[in-house]
C-alpha cells in the first residue's frame, strides 16, 4: 500500500464508523472492496492487517455499534471474507474473534439478519473465505452449515439464488480440498458434502415448488464444476428422483430440469448405457412442454456424445412445429408432413400454434435453434432439407398474407402470423442459414420468389427489410460459389435491381441506408465475379449511389461513400479517371464541408484504402492530393476523422521507410536496403512534400487523447530509424515544449520566404528532443485515471464526510 494511502486509511475508517456521518452512496463500499482485492494480489492479507491496525479495529467497532448501518455491516462482512481468503489472514482475524462474530451465531441471531442485504453479504463473504482447510474447519462450528442450507428457502429471491450457488460451491470445495475427488461411492464423500447432498435430495422430493427449484439449481451448479468421476457417482444417486419429477403432470420445474440434464451432457463417462442418462433425456423430451423440450433438444443436438436414437428424437421435437406448418397447409408449398413419429403430443403442439402469443413464441424459438444448427458443419443426424426449407418459406408467406389455407389449422396460423415482425425476422434468419446446406433443385426458385416479395413489398418494416437483404446476400454467396447454380443467382440479382433502385429513392432514410449496405456487401462478398458488376451497372445503380452522396441524411451519405468506393474497387475503374469526374471531387467536398462526422470518417477510410491498394500513387499529383487530405483532416473537429487520417499517414510513412507489410509502393523503388543518411534524408523530404510530419506533430498536441496517442505511436515507431546513429538530447521535453517549438517555427516560416515546409534537419532535431515514451505512457491512460486511483478514492471519502461535519459546525 502506498504511504499516502496508508496515512489516510485510519481517518477513512474513522469516518466510516462515525454514526454522525450518513453515507448515501453505497458505491463507496464497492470501490473500497475492489481496491482491497487489487491490493491482495500483491501483498499478503496478514501483512496488510498488521501494517494497518485500523482495518481490524474497524471490524471491532462495527461489531460494537448497537444500531449499525446495514450497508456498513454488509461491507465489513464482505471485506472480512476477502481478507480471510488467505489462510494467514484467516488465522489473524480468527485470533481477534472477527471471523466468529461476523459469520457465526452472533450475526445470524441479531435483528440485522432480517435485512436481505446482510444475508446476501454473509453468503458473499463466506464464498470468498472458503479457499483453504482452515475455513472448511470453521464451517463445522455454530450451525453455519444449517444456516446456509436454510437460506435456500429464503424469502428474498436474490438471497435464495446466491444461497444455491454457495451450497454448490461449498460442496465442491469440500470434495476438492479434502482430496475426495476420485471416490467410488457416495458414502465416501466428506461429512459436510454428504449432508448437503441429503438436504438437496430432501428438497427434491418436496411438494413445494420452490424447494424443488432450489435443489435443482444447486445440483446443476455442482455438476457444472465437478469432475467426471464425481459426476459418475452422483448421477445414479439422483437419477430416480429426476425421473420421478419428469413423470409429474404438470412439471412446474421444467426449465431447471432442462438445465440440469444439459449440464450432464458434458460428461462422456455418463454416456455408458448403465447410467441411464439418455433414457432420462428421452423421458424429458416426451414429458416436457414443447418450449422446454425444444430447448433441451437443441442442447442434445449440440452434444458430441449423444446416441443416434436420442438425436433422432431431438430432431423430431425440434422440427415438430415446422412439420405441423406443412401438414396444415394446402398452398403451393403444401406437402405431407416429414416426420414419421411424434415425440411431443401433437395435440399440445397444435393447441400452442392455434393461439397467437404461443404460436409466435414457439415458432421464433424453433427458427432460432434451426438457424444456429445451420451454422454447424457436422451434425449427428441428417435433416430433411427440402421439407424444412418449404416450411420456413411457408411461414414467411403466412406473415405477408401470401399463403391461403382452407384447413382450420392453416386459417389459425394465417391470423396469428400475419404482420408478425418477430416471426418474419426469425424466419428470414433461418432461410439465410439454410443457404449453407446443399442446394436442392427447385428450392432456389421458391426462395427467390419469397425473398423478392419481401424486398418489393412497400409495407415491409425496415428491420425486416434488412433481414431480407441479409438472407438474399447469403443465397447470392451460395450461388456464387457454385458455377452450376450461378445462372439462378444472376436472374435473382437482375430481378432485385429494379427493386433496389426504388428502395434507393425511398422517403425512409433507414431503407435507403439498408439498401446501400446490401449493395456494398454484394460487391464485397462476390468480388472477382464480373457479371455482378455488369448487372449492377446495366441497372444504373452506380449513378444512383453517386447521387446519394448528397443525401440529406448523414448516415446515408456515409453509406453511399463506402458503397461507391466498393463498386469502384470491383470495376477496377481508373481512379485517375474518377479524379476528373464526379467521385473524387464529391468526396473532397464531403471531407471539407460536410457538417456531420460519419460521412467525413467514411471518406478518409476510402482514401486510406485507395492508398493501400496503390490507386492514389497513380495520380499525377498524388503528393498534392495527400497533402490536401492531411491538411484538411488535421483541422477536423471529429477525433475519429483525425485518427483515420493518421492511419493513412502511418501506412504512407511505413511504405516510404520500407517498414510496412507491402514493398510495392512506387516511392520505395530504387531505395537501398541498408538505410544510409542520404536515404533517410530522401525519405524525410518525400514525407515533407505531403506535410506528413507537420500533421503528425500537430496531432501529437491534439486535445483529443486518441488522436495524440495515435500520432505518438507512429512517431515512436519511426524515431529510431529516422534518428539512426544520432545521439538523443540529454534532456527530453514534453507537449508544452513541442507546442512552443511548433509556434516558433510557424512564426519563422511566415517571416521568411520559405515554402512552408520544415526541413528534415528540423524534424529529426525535434524528434530527438521529444520524450515520446513518457508521452505515450501518459496518453495510454484513461482521461479519468487520476480520479480512479486509490488515493483519490480515500481523499474523496474523507473530504465528503468530513466536509459534511464541518458544514454542520458552520451552520451551528
Amino acid at each position: 500500500m502506498d504511504v499516502e494511502c496508508s496515512q489516510l486509511l485510519p481517518d477513512v475508517c474513522g469516518v466510516l464508523v462515525d454514526n454522525r456521518q450518513l453515507i448515501t452512496d453505497d458505491s463507496i463500499y464497492e470501490k473500497l472492496l475492489d481496491w482491497f482485492r487489487c491490493l491482495l494480489e500483491t501483498v499478503t492479507a496478514e501483512g496488510l492487517l498488521k501494517e494497518n491496525p485500523c482495518i481490524p479495529e474497524l471490524f471491532q467497532q462495527v461489531l460494537r455499534i448497537e444500531e449499525v448501518d446495514h450497508s456498513l455491516l454488509a461491507f465489513a462482512i464482505r471485506l472480512v471474507g476477502v481478507l480471510a481468503a488467505q489462510e494467514e489472514g484467516f488465522k489473524y482475524l480468527m485470533s481477534d474473534g472477527v471471523i466468529q462474530n461476523m459469520f457465526g451465531e452472533r450475526i445470524y441471531t441479531k435483528d440485522t439478519w432480517k435485512d436481505a442485504s446482510i444475508r446476501r453479504a454473509w453468503i458473499q463473504g463466506l464464498r470468498s473465505m472458503v479457499q483453504h482447510h482452515e475455513a472448511l474447519r470453521f464451517l463445522h462450528l455454530g450451525g453455519i452449515i444449517e444456516t446456509m442450507l436454510n437460506l435456500l428457502m429464503d424469502s428474498s429471491l436474490f438471497v435464495a439464488s446466491a444461497g444455491s450457488d454457495l451450497v454448490a460451491y461449498i460442496f465442491v470445495m469440500f470434495v476438492k480440498l479434502t482430496g475426495h475427488s476420485a471416490i467410488d461411492r457416495v458414502s465416501d464423500l466428506p461429512e459436510v458434502a454428504l449432508r448437503i447432498l441429503r438436504h438437496l435430495e430432501k428438497l427434491l422430493i418436496s411438494d413445494v415448488s420452490q424447494s424443488v427449484t432450489q435443489s435443482l439449481k444447486a445440483l446443476t451448479a455442482i455438476f457444472r464444476d465437478c469432475t467426471d468421476t464425481m459426476a459418475e457417482v452422483l448421477w445414479p444417486r439422483i437419477a430416480e428422483l429426476v425421473n420421478s419429477l419428469l413423470k409429474q403432470k404438470p412439471i412446474h420445474t421444467a426449465p431447471h430440469l432442462e438445465e440440469l440434464l444439459l449440464a450432464m451432457t458434458r460428461f462422456p463417462v455418463l454416456c455408458n448405457p448403465q447410467h441411464n442418462l439418455w433414457a432420462s433425456m428421452k423421458q424429458a423430451l416426451r414429458s416436457l412442454s414443447p418450449f422446454q423440450a425444444g430447448s433441451l433438444a437443441f442442447g442434445i443436438l449440440k452434444s458430441k456424445s449423444c446416441p443416434q436414437d436420442v438425436s433422432l428424437q431431438a430432431v423430431c421435437v425440434l422440427l415438430q412445429p415446422l412439420d405441423f406448418i406443412l401438414r396444415s397447409s394446402t398452398t403451393d408449398f403444401g406437402q405431407p408432413g416429414f416426420l414419421d413419429e411424434f415425440v411431443s403430443d401433437p395435440a399440445v403442439v397444435e393447441n400452442l400454434l392455434s393461439e397467437k402469443t404461443s404460436c409466435v413464441s414457439l415458432l421464433c424459438q424453433c427458427l432460432s435453434h434451426l438457424t444456429e444448427l445451420c451454422e454447424k458443419d457436422c451434425l449427428a443426424v441428417s435433416f430433411p432439407h427440402s421439407s424444412i426449407q418449404s416450411s420456413v418459406l411457408l411461414i414467411l408467406c403466412y406473415c405477408i398474407g401470401q399463403a391461403v389455407s382452407s384447413s382450420t389449422a392453416g386459417s389459425n396460423l394465417g391470423r396469428s402470423l400475419i404482420g408478425s415482425l418477430r416471426v418474419q425476422r426469425s424466419a428470414l434468419d433461418a432461410i439465410g442459414g439454410l443457404s449453407r446446406w446443399p442446394l436442392i433443385p427447385d428450392s432456389p426458385i421458391k426462395t427467390c420468389n419469397v425473398l423478392t416479395a419481401y424486398v418489393e413489398n412497400p409495407e415491409t418494416d425496415p428491420t425486416v427489410l434488412k433481414k431480407a437483404f441479409q438472407a438474399s446476400l447469403k443465397w447470392l454467396q451460395a450461388w456464387h460459389t457454385s458455377d452450376e447454380h450461378w445462372a439462378e443467382g444472376r436472374r435473382f440479382l437482375e430481378g432485385l435491381c429494379p427493386v433496389m433502385m426504388k428502395r434507393l429513392c425511398s422517403p425512409s432514410w433507414e431503407v435507403r441506408d439498408t439498401t446501400l449496405e446490401f449493395i456494398t456487401n454484394i460487391t464485397a462478398s462476390v468480388e472477382g465475379h464480373a457479371e455482378v458488376v455488369h448487372v449492377l451497372s446495366n441497372a444504373g445503380i452506380p449513378q444512383l449511389v453517386l447521387d446519394l452522396l448528397k443525401d440529406p441524411e448523414s448516415y446515408v451519405r456515409a453509406s453511399a461513400v463506402t458503397c461507391m468506393a466498393q463498386i469502384i474497387d470491383l470495376t477496377h475503374t481508373s481512379v485517375e479517371t474518377l479524379k476528373c469526374e464526379d467521385l473524387v471531387p464529391n468526396l473532397m467536398d464531403i471531407l471539407c464541408h460536410d457538417t456531420e462526422g460519419f460521412p467525413r470518417r467514411a471518406v478518409v477510410k476510402v482514401f486510406c484504402n485507395w492508398l493501400k491498394k496503390g490507386h492514389v500513387q497513380k495520380f499525377q499529383d498524388s503528393e498534392t492530393f495527400l497533402s490536401q487530405i492531411l491538411e484538411i483532416t488535421c483541422k477536423d473537429l471529429d477525433w475519429e476523422v483525425k485518427v483515420n487520417a493518421l492511419d493513412l499517414a502511418n501506412f504512407y510513412i511505413s511504405q516510404i521507410l520500407e517498414m510496412g507489410p507491402s514493398q510495392s509502393c512506387p516511392y520505395t523503388i530504387g531505395l537501398p536496403s541498408s538505410k544510409s543518411s542520404v536515404c533517410i534524408s530522401d525519405a524525410l523530404m518525400k514525407c515533407q512534400q505531403v506535410g506528413l510530419f507537420q500533421a503528425l506533430l500537430t496531432c501529437l498536441c491534439d486535445c483529443d487523447r486518441p488522436v495524440a496517442l495515435k500520432a505518438c505511436e507512429i512517431l515512436f515507431a519511426v524515431k529510431a530509424e529516422l534518428c539512426d546513429g544520432d545521439s538523443y538530447s540529454s534532456k527530453l521535453h514534453g507537449r508544452d515544449w513541442l507546442e512552443h517549438t511548433i509556434k516558433e517555427q510557424q512564426v519563422t516560416r511566415r517571416a521568411g520566404s520559405g515554402d512552408g515546409q520544415q526541413c528534415p534537419e528540423w524534424i529529426t532535431g525535434v524528434l530527438k528532443k521529444i520524450d515520446l515514451e513518457n508521452m505515450m505512457c501518459s496518453l495510454s491512460k484513461s482521461s479519468d485515471y487520476l480520479r480512479e486511483t486509490p488515493l483519490s478514492l480515500l481523499q474523496d471519502i474523507k473530504a465528503t464526510l468530513w466536509g459534511g461535519e464541518m458544514h454542520d459546525a458552520d451552520c451551528y
